[in-house]
């Protein structure tokens, strides 16, 4: 029984393995002309919201989703459900300590997919925020270009412009008091649509520090783990040096976890600055969203 419950676990492992590589195969060969197509796409897209282009990568990134899905499905009917079948045969055999890794082994290759597919969704979708800074110089320059031959409709004294607007404003005129409705160009009005993006850009290697954090928390666990799957069959001092280790380790893993939250907020609150330098006069709403995102976190931590 032993030998073959071993050959069953082997197998299953290996099918898995195959599998996951199958799966990865799949999604790098959807990834890879995705990459230049979209490109195409957003540059022909003249709509300022990018409708075409956004749904084109809605499209991929759904393919990706059904690829996650496709595994996750799979771990649970053919990993999971045969680690608790045959839990009841390995709980008076050696084999419950393989067994037990097994199931983690299936789990870890499972996040390396799922991290690889969140990789490859980040890359698309950072690639499009690559042409977000030059779009912007231009909308600068386009405004700076008309902000000193703005007149006003009534006397021809030239208008007051000391920022970008992109909507319609009303400007007193400074020498007759005339009311000038101030109508920001097509392309100066896009600002309000990439500004988004474009703070986020620009503050990606503070949500890449939280990302590394959460990820060094997770590196972390495993470790903690995989000492204490290598102690069940070890003598009582080594017992007791990994249960020393795993100690030292979940401290370390703890303040991690208080720090990753600490990490996201920061990154948030530059989000919000960029905003407020991008769109001064949209400032409370930025404030807004802010506090509303700040407050998310917090519960999360709660919970």
């Amino acid at each position: 029984m032993y030998d073959d419950l071993k050959a069953q676990i082997e197998e299953k492992q290996a099918r898995w393995f195959a599998f996951l590589d199958k799966l990865t195969i799949k999604a790098k060969e959807l990834y890879e002309p995705a990459f230049e197509e979209l490109a195409n796409i957003r540059k022909a897209d003249g709509d300022p919201n990018k409708s075409t282009y956004n749904k084109a990568l809605s499209g991929v990134c759904g393919q990706f989703g059904v690829i996650a899905k496709k595994a996750h499905d799979t771990l649970e009917s053919e990993i999971i459900d045969f680690y608790y079948d045959a839990r009841s045969e390995a709980i008076s055999q050696p084999l419950s300590s393989i067994l037990y890794e097994f199931k983690n082994t299936c789990y870890e290759r499972f996040y390396e997919l799922e991290e690889s597919l969140l990789n490859m969704e980040r890359a698309l979708r950072d690639d499009a925020k690559a042409d977000l800074e030059e779009e912007y110089a231009k909308i600068i320059d386009a405004f700076n270009g008309t902000r000193d031959k703005l007149l006003c409709s009534q006397c021809g004294h030239l208008l007051p412009i000391d920022r970008i607007f992109c909507i319609s404003v009303h400007i007193a005129c400074p020498a007759c008091g005339a009311q000038n409705t101030f109508e920001p160009s097509p392309k100066t009005r896009n600002l309000q649509f990439i500004a988004k993006e474009l703070a986020e850009k620009r503050c990606k290697h503070l949500l890449d520090a939280y990302g590394d954090e959460k990820q060094n928390e997770r590196d972390l666990y495993h470790k903690a783990h995989n000492i204490k799957l290598n102690s069940i069959h070890a003598s009582n001092d080594d017992k007791i040096k990994a249960a020393r280790e795993i100690e030292a380790i979940n401290l370390e893993r703890e303040r991690s976890i208080q720090n990753a939250p600490q990490l996201y907020a920061k990154y948030l609150r530059a989000v919000c600055d960029e905003m407020n330098n991008i769109l001064p006069d949209f400032k409370e709403h930025h404030e807004t969203a802010y506090h509303e995102q700040i407050k998310q976190i917090v519960k999360v931590e709660i919970k």
